[in-house]
Order: C-alpha cells, then structure tokens, then sequence
C-alpha cells in the first residue's frame, strides 16, 4: 500500500469511527438552518440597466464633434461620474424621505446610531455597478417587489435631477458673468451710436462722404448749398477723426458682441436646460420570484461548515490527547 493509499484508508477509518457524533452534528446543523431559512425575510430582487450620455449640454457650435453629440454613449469616466452620483447622500437622503425607509426597514427609533442603522440597511438593500459591458445597474432588494421596482426606479430618475442641479448650480455662475458682459457691450455700443449720431447731425461725415462734399462744393453753383457743404466740411475736419474712431470702437465692439452671443447662448443653456443624462436599457419591473434568500444553499453550506468544523475540532481533540500521553 502506497502512502496516498494510506492516506485515504487513515481517513475514511476515521470518518467511519467518528460517523455517529458526525451524524449527529450534521442532522443538527441541517435542522438548524433549515429552521433558520424559514425565518428569514424574503426579498424580492429590482434592477435598472442605463448608460450615461456622453455630454451634459446642448452645443451652439456650428461644428459638432462625435463627442459633442446627445445622442452619444457615455464611457468609462462618464459611467464612474454616474455611480458617484448614485451613491451620493443627496439621492440617498430623497430616497429614504420619500419610501419613509426608517419604518419600512424597522430602524429602532430608540437607538443612539439612527443614521448609522439606516445607512447601513439602505447599502445592504440598494447596490450600484457596472457590468462587463459598461452599463450601470441599479439593483434594489426589498420585501415588496413592488417597492423594489419603485425604488429603483425612483433612483434613476433622481440622477437626472441630482446632476442637473449640479449642473446649474455652477453653470448660473458663468451665465450671470457672461450676461453682465454682454449688457456691458451692448451699452457701450448704444452710447458710441449715440454720440455717433449727435456728431452726424452735427455735420460730420464719414471718409467717403467728405470726398462727395468737396466734390459737390468745387462743382456746386448755388451759394447756399455751397454754404451747408462748407459747414458739413468744417465739421468733419475738426471732428472726423473722432467719429472714425468711434465707428473703429463699433466695429470691434460688433465682433466681441457676437462672440459673446454665442457663449451666452451656450452659458444660458446650460444654466437652464433640463436635459437628461442617461439612456434607459431596461427600467426596472416587479419580480415574479424571490431572489432571496437561497435556502436550499444556506441549508447545505452551513451543514457541510458544521461538519467539517467537527471533524477539524475531533482531530484536534486526539492530538491533544496524543501529546499528553
């Protein structure tokens, strides 16, 4: 006989002279958690399947880029930027409001870590991942199928709110700052033309219109058209190059406002659209089985577990015994 031939016949001989409390523990472990399985709750198991866009905004770039579409899938940045969201207290804290979470999940009222009990049963019940294709799950167990699926889908709802507000909360900044720009142009525009129009009343002309008076006054016979051209003509010597440099400043200012136009449209966008940030695959229904907990498995894990603990605290036992004789 080999040593492994050994081996075996050393243990099933000690199985064999150690079966009956071996028996004995394994009936009572299967007892017990089989009694213990009955006792648990049943849950019944919700999931959400979505992606996340790829942009959060409406472009006004007369060029769109791929990335710059709304119809594009998020990646793995985008993906990451939605489960912090998922998981964040704000979501969190409208979930437990609005299922009232402290008397659905039995939070005891009387405990010094309320907050503590219930955070912990909410991320025991409410879980957030991706899959390996990229997509994000909301998956919820509950009691209720009914709630399950409600609350999952609450939550996917609710990131389109969370990161909207976000969203808007910084992109009212850069609106507000490029709205006071622009009203800040536009003022400076209206006070030039203003001026631009005393001076033309005035007389002054442009380069071009002054290159016409001196013509109709050397070719002019009537003394009093003469006369106004002359006046027109001394005007725009003492104050043309004051009105050119007014028109230079509209000009300018013109190219500024239209770019400023752009980026306020954008800035306003962004400040006050409400976009949605995810594409639904698969909203959440309620379940038809329970998906936990899994009894006929808890029954055999803990049955085997209680066996092999007995054997290993038998083995035990006989070294010691062997070591004191």
């Amino acid at each position: 006989m080999n040593s492994t031939e050994k081996q075996s016949y050393d243990l099933i001989s000690f199985l064999w002279k150690n079966k009956n409390p071996l028996i004995t523990i394994g009936i009572i472990a299967l007892v017990a958690s089989s009694i213990v399985s009955l006792l648990m709750d049943e849950k019944f198991q919700s999931t959400v399947t979505l992606y996340p866009a790829k942009t959060s905004s409406v472009t006004f770039n007369e060029v769109i880029t791929e990335d710059q579409s709304v119809s594009k899938f998020g990646e793995n940045e985008e993906a990451e930027q939605m489960l912090q969201i998922l998981e964040s207290s704000s979501i969190r804290s409208k979930i437990i409001d609005k299922f009232n979470l402290i008397k659905h999940y039995e939070i005891d009222l009387q405990s010094k870590y309320i907050n503590t009990d219930l955070t912990k049963t909410y991320l025991e019940n409410i879980n957030f991942k991706r899959n390996n294709n990229g997509a994000v799950l909301i998956t919820v167990l509950d009691k209720s199928p009914d709630t399950a699926a409600l609350i999952a889908n609450e939550i996917a709802s609710l990131f389109d709110n969370t990161k909207n507000a976000m969203i808007h909360e910084r992109a009212l900044t850069d609106f507000k700052i490029k709205e006071e720009k622009l009203d800040k142009i536009t003022a400076q525009m209206q006070n030039l033309r203003d001026t631009m129009s005393k001076l033309s009343s005035l007389g002054v002309v442009t380069n071009d219109a002054y290159r016409a008076l001196t013509e109709g006054y050397v070719n002019s016979k009537d003394s009093e058209i003469k006369k106004s051209f002359k006046t027109k003509m001394n005007m725009t010597e003492k104050y043309g190059s004051l009105l050119k440099s007014f028109q230079v400043k509209v000009e300018f200012l013109s190219e500024r406002l239209a770019t400023m136009e752009a980026s306020y449209e954008q800035a306003e966008s962004d400040a006050t659209s409400y976009l949605s940030h995810k594409f639904i695959v698969e909203k959440a229904y309620p379940a038809e089985k329970k998906a936990y907990p899994i009894r006929w498995l808890i029954v055999i894990l803990s049955t085997f577990s209680a066996v092999l603990l007995a054997i290993v605290g038998i083995l035990v036992k006989n070294q010691i015994e062997l070591l004191k004789d």
